[in-house]
């Protein structure tokens, strides 16, 4: 999501139609992150979001131009997540665990082209690709979705998710390895 300088300059002047335009162009990508990364209410979800959007249009005026302006205020909405969990400690901070080590090496970690195309053209039954990725955690059932039913690029999907491109291929990678053993 990319946010023209004209776009930033009408937000720092606090223009109500930017703000509008922001609200509308965000708000879906807000939820599903906490929706895929933390277990809240949806009414702790909102609150977390409309706290966000009232620290950023307060924050907005502080921003620097040479800094990305996509961190700047995803920077500002994890800050706003952590600000929910220290207010509320009957609340516990837990993300979604992955089941992985993560001490493993990332290049141990992948599968090879032709392990992919292999598994790929193999003609499994639907109902044991679900029951398949129903053993899958959230988020890597959230990758293998948008990159192969939604086609969506590395980037494209660590932008969503707000992880690293090495990570969302790292973990597709171990994805895909858990549904080979899961479809034998």
């Amino acid at each position: 999501m990319e946010f023209t300088p004209d776009f930033i300059a009408k937000l720092k002047k606090q223009d109500h139609n930017a703000f509008n335009e922001f609200y509308l162009k965000t708000i879906d990508m807000f939820f599903r992150y906490i929706n895929a990364n933390y277990r809240l209410p949806a009414q702790d979800a909102e609150d977390i979001i409309w706290d966000f959007y009232v620290k950023r249009r307060d924050a907005i005026k502080n921003h620097d131009d040479k800094q990305s302006f996509t961190w700047y205020f995803r920077t500002i909405f994890k800050n706003t997540i952590k600000d929910h969990f220290k207010k509320n400690t009957d609340t516990p901070f837990t993300e979604l665990e992955s089941t992985y080590d993560e001490r493993a090496k990332f290049e141990d970690t992948l599968i090879d082209g032709n392990d992919l195309t292999e598994f790929l053209e193999h003609d499994y039954k639907f109902d044991q690709i679900q029951k398949a990725m129903k053993e899958l955690d959230d988020t890597d059932k959230d990758i293998v979705y948008r990159k192969f039913i939604e086609e969506k690029s590395y980037e494209e999907i660590s932008f969503l998710l707000w992880i690293s491109q090495d990570t969302v291929r790292q973990r597709l990678s171990r994805a895909i390895k858990r549904l080979k053993e899961l479809l034998k």
